[in-house]
């Protein structure tokens, strides 16, 4: 199979998924924009939920690739925590529909089949950083799920918030501030 096409397949469908949603987008549309027939947008994926699960798939591999490249290794825990914060939003702010994709998908019921998959250990290094740097008082050690929950928010709201408001004057001053709002809320005092 052409690799090219693939991609191209798995961009134009993203794209329609974000514009529409999963259930208002037929394959039919998405070969059309791709400019393929039906039949060939089958032969690489033979299910509409096939191509909706590649599409997370090759977002979470691209999202870890660049992850990683930003992320600093520093000194304190707290630079740490805070260089992962910036790489998570940056890659967001820097990937605007692939990040859309992710808020989509992992509120449909197509993160179900994922629940247990290596895809969904992106971010898990800096889950296991913020939860060790966790007062031993914090509702959060009691709960460690619903801290996951409250950072993956975080993230998501910084980020939606960067992308939605172009009248922010200084990016990464707004990233910083945002870290340091979830920071002063769950460390070690």
């Amino acid at each position: 199979m052409n690799e090219k096409k693939r991609i191209h397949i798995l961009e134009t469908a993203m794209v329609l998924f974000n514009q529409n949603g999963f259930d208002s987008t037929p394959t039919s549309k998405i070969a059309k924009k791709a400019k393929i027939s039906v039949g060939t947008l089958f032969n690489y994926f033979p299910t509409k939920s096939e191509l909706i699960q590649a599409i997370y798939v090759e977002v979470k591999i691209h999202s870890r690739k660049t992850f990683l490249i930003h992320l600093k290794d520093n000194a304190s825990e707290h630079d740490n925590l805070q260089s992962m914060w910036k790489a998570v939003i940056n890659w967001g702010v820097d990937n605007p529909e692939e990040f859309k994709y992710l808020e989509m998908f992992s509120s449909s019921p197509y993160i179900n089949q994922f629940k247990n998959e290596k895809t969904l250990e992106t971010y898990q290094k800096f889950r296991e950083s913020i939860l060790e740097a966790l007062s031993p008082t914090s509702i959060c050690n009691e709960y460690p799920k619903y801290l996951l929950m409250y950072i993956d928010n975080a993230l998501h709201a910084a980020t939606r918030y960067i992308i939605n408001n172009q009248h922010i004057h200084n990016v990464d001053h707004f990233i910083n501030q945002s870290f340091d709002l979830i920071w002063h809320g769950f460390v070690k005092k």
